[in-house]
């Protein structure tokens, strides 16, 4: 993964694969990513295959605002940003800016959403 190539979020154009896997080693290549980029508390999810408006193919993923609550399980606050992924070279097309990542996790403490669990390993 070689870096983001682009300041402002692709467009979708449509969604080809609603629901999706990636593999284990690109998941571990995101986490990666999001750990050196944007810091802790920050799990990619939900996988999609869409093409983007300039006709290109793209995995786009969602970030959760994750973290370990009290009973040593995994717990999410719910989505606060999204990457995109080229799929043939898995570098990154795009990644929330950590300020947005922060103003958003700040919206969703405020507006009183409450934790939820989240499931182990890939989601």
């Amino acid at each position: 993964m070689l870096g983001i190539f682009r300041m402002e979020s692709p467009q979708v154009k449509k969604v080809i694969e609603e629901k999706g896997e990636i593999s284990d080693e690109l998941d571990y290549a995101l986490m990666k990513y999001l750990l050196s980029n944007r810091g802790s508390g920050y799990t990619p999810c939900q996988p999609q295959l869409v093409e983007l408006e300039n006709g290109k193919e793209a995995i786009k993923m969602s970030i959760d605002n994750t973290f370990i609550g009290k009973d040593n399980e995994l717990m999410g606050l719910g989505i606060v940003g999204k990457l995109f992924i080229d799929p043939e070279s898995f570098d990154i097309i795009y990644a929330t800016p950590k300020e947005e990542l922060e103003k958003n996790i700040e919206k969703l403490e405020k507006s009183g959403v409450k934790p939820q669990k989240r499931p182990k390993g890939k989601y």
